[in-house]
């Protein structure tokens, strides 16, 4: 993959140093096909020339070693690499490292300063604090909200409205005592004269209703409706602006408990990170912002993917980084005495 003779040896050494510090026994290059999807945590990347870099990549199962393009990620970071052209590939998803942390597993030294680590805990312990005092002040205001229900709309309150009027006015348009007593006269005279005389009754009575019903109607969008409407309209407004806040509320009190549960598991995380005795620089951490959502995002999300890049093969055999580099891209290996 390195063409150039000149940096091909520093570029096999770093990757005998990830080999090792990712208890690995050798580099695969995958198989190119359009279909290829790698995803795993970037643990070298060395840029060769404008077009091109060399990336390592720590899938779990293995380290990759193909040739990609674009400005390298972090190293640490969570990628997914797809095929580009021929025998090339291209990082298509990255989900970065932040807070300037950049791993170096390409450094063979034993030791490690985990001082950054410690920086790390004070910090999400920080963010603990912050998160607790948050949620005892969204939850006290939740509690001073109460519950209110929502208030019937206006096309409702409107059809009640017109169904009291139109049942006042049936009981006042009902069939008048003359209108009964000439009903009674006409059935007595037989079945033609009763029918004949109650279709006129029937439709004096129903002219009647209606006339009646336009007017009180009338009269009720005039005069009484225009206040109902107003404090109607007023008592949606209230319940709207009384949901929108509740919904904000339990959305935001709903993201502080994923915080706090991300928070509490990530203390955990760091003592793990901290006996893995990562080697890394550039942590640059203002607890002063922690209090911003997306600084506090940033610093969990950082601290899950250093977790994530903890080797998940078991401790290596060997004691010590061995110097020993063959010839060949291969492990170190020791000839049989003959």
């Amino acid at each position: 993959m390195v063409q150039d003779h000149a940096v091909a040896p520093g570029v096999h050494d770093a990757l005998w140093a990830v080999l090792w510090n990712r208890r690995y026994d050798d580099v695969d290059e995958p198989v190119w096909v359009p279909d290829a999807s790698f995803s795993g945590i970037l643990a070298y990347a060395r840029v060769l020339d404008a077009e091109s870099m060399l990336a390592g990549i720590d899938t779990g199962e293995a380290l990759l070693a193909m040739r990609t393009t674009g400005e390298p990620p972090p190293i640490g970071s969570r990628v997914r690499l797809v095929p580009a052209a021929r025998d090339r590939w291209r990082i298509a998803d990255v989900t970065p490292l932040g807070l300037g942390i950049e791993l170096r597993f390409d450094d063979p030294a034993a030791a490690a300063d985990t001082g950054w680590v410690a920086t790390l805990r004070d910090g999400v312990r920080r963010l603990r604090t912050l998160l607790d005092a948050r949620r005892e002040r969204l939850a006290g205001r939740r509690a001073q909200l109460g519950a209110l229900n929502e208030p019937p709309p206006l096309e409702e309150i409107w059809r009640e409205e017109i169904s009291a009027i139109s049942d006042r006015v049936a009981m006042e348009t009902e069939y008048t005592a003359q209108e009964h007593a000439a009903l009674a006269r006409a059935r007595a005279k037989g079945a033609r004269t009763a029918d004949e005389e109650e279709r006129k009754i029937v439709a004096a009575r129903k002219k009647r209703f209606a006339e009646r019903g336009n007017e009180e109607i009338a009269r009720f969008r005039e005069g009484a409706w225009p206040a109902i409407r107003d404090k109607a309209a007023a008592e949606l407004r209230k319940y709207v602006d009384y949901r929108t806040e509740v919904v904000r509320l339990e959305d935001a009190l709903q993201r502080i408990r994923t915080l706090s549960t991300r928070a509490t598991n990530v203390t955990a995380a760091l003592d793990r990170i901290e006996r893995e005795g990562f080697r890394a620089r550039g942590l640059q951490l203002d607890v002063a912002r922690l209090d911003e959502a997306e600084y506090a995002e940033e610093l969990l999300r950082t601290v899950e993917l250093l977790h994530a890049a903890v080797p998940q093969r078991a401790q290596s055999g060997a004691s010590s980084f061995s110097g020993y580099r063959a010839p060949t891209a291969g492990p170190s290996v020791i000839p049989p005495r003959l």
